[in-house]
């Protein structure tokens, strides 16, 4: 049977993939309806919050500042230590005066005046006293010469008088000592005035308490004269056997 024209004009209109396309189509509208719903309600109506996750920048966190605890130094304890006893310093012992250069005593020059005589020239340098060691000595030094004589022909004296009484207590004979020689004189008034210098020492332990001047007495050609050394009332006094030098 052969099939005609029209046959095959109508079967065109149904092609074999027209149902797939169909379904293809549906499928299309209702993801498309599904889109424009879900567009309403999480966009335009705002009941639904899609919460994306977004990553907040992180500000920089300063560090936290660790302070330093400095631990303490300790201090050391210290314990008071005894103070050393402090040994005593010894007193230095004076050196005695030896008995060589003490003063012996002497007689009595030739008689003397009763009057201090102007012609015996003197002078004291030092009157100074050594009270140690035991021992009490006046130190004297000074010169004693006669005007117009020659001192190294002389013998001068040193005498310690009361000057109450008047009364001589002690004679002591000088050693000239010219090293003493410090002055010059005219050589009207004499001649080897170096040899009436002289430096000695009396030992006045043993004289009575009292008062004391030292005067000088020199011896020339047989004959004495005396004088002071100044116008002082007294030179020392002994107390209680212990000589005081005066002011």
């Amino acid at each position: 049977m052969s099939r005609g024209y029209g046959y095959y004009r109508r079967r065109s209109i149904f092609r074999p993939d027209a149902g797939r396309a169909f379904l293809r189509f549906l499928i299309g509208i209702v993801l498309l309806i599904g889109l424009c719903c879900a567009f309403y309600l999480f966009v335009l109506q705002g009941t639904v919050s899609v919460n994306l996750p977004i990553q907040e920048e992180r500000k920089p966190t300063a560090e936290p500042t660790v302070t330093v605890t400095q631990t303490p130094t300790p201090v050391p304890t210290i314990e008071p230590t005894a103070e050393p006893t402090a040994t005593p310093t010894p007193v230095p012992t004076a050196t005695p005066i030896p008995r060589e250069a003490l003063a012996g005593t002497a007689e009595l020059p030739p008689p003397l005046s009763e009057q201090p005589d102007a012609g015996v020239e003197l002078g004291l340098k030092e009157l100074s006293l050594f009270d140690e060691a035991g021992q009490s000595v006046v130190i004297v030094r000074g010169y004693a010469y006669a005007q117009g004589k020659d001192a190294a022909q002389s013998h001068s004296y040193a005498l310690l008088i009361d000057p109450i009484t008047g009364d001589t207590l002690g004679t002591y004979p000088v050693t000239p000592r010219p090293e003493e020689a410090d002055l010059s004189f005219d050589e009207a008034a004499g001649s080897n005035l170096d040899q009436a210098f002289f430096h000695m020492n009396i030992d006045v332990s043993a004289l009575p308490d009292g008062y004391y001047i030292v005067c000088m007495a020199v011896e020339n050609g047989g004959s004495a004269a005396w004088n002071y050394f100044d116008d002082s009332m007294y030179h020392f006094r002994i107390e209680q056997g212990v000589a005081v030098l005066g002011e």
